[in-house]
Formats: structure tokens, sequence, C-alpha cells
């Protein structure tokens, strides 16, 4: 996988909703100190407008949540 050297990194899932109609492909959310239902809307949120725009979702932080959401780590392209 090759993966731009550029790439946004957004503390809500909101902020993805709004920059990935402009073409964004690479984004990275990044909370700090929520809830973990909190974390977990968020993540389904990213998860979902990441797949409609066919955009590659990065999460470091709260992986194992994410793995619990149904992120797909196993994906190359």
């Amino acid at each position: 996988m090759k993966l731009n050297p550029f790439y946004l990194v957004v503390d809500t899932a909101d902020w993805i909703e709004r920059l990935l109609p402009l073409g964004v492909k690479l984004v990275q959310l990044r909370i700090k100190n929520q809830q973990d239902h909190v974390l977990r809307a968020h993540i389904r949120r990213a998860k979902q407008v990441c797949a409609k725009y066919d955009c590659q979702l990065i999460i470091n932080d709260y992986w194992q949540i994410a793995i619990k959401e149904g992120c797909d780590f196993s994906r190359r392209g």
C-alpha cells in the first residue's frame, strides 16, 4: 500500500464528514480523553463515511475499539 505523505488528522467524525466530500483519501481519527461510548460513536461514523468516499481511515490510539466496531485493518491497495 502506498500512502500519501500528507493526510488529515482530525479529532471528530464531524470533520471527516465535512472534508471527505472534498476528495480526501486518507485521514486519521485521533480523539483524546473521551469515554468509550463517545469513541465508539465517532469511530462508527468515521468508518461509514470513509467507506462511502473510499477513504483510508487510520485509528491508532483506540485500535481495540476500532476492531470491535468492525474496522478492517487488512485492506491493501
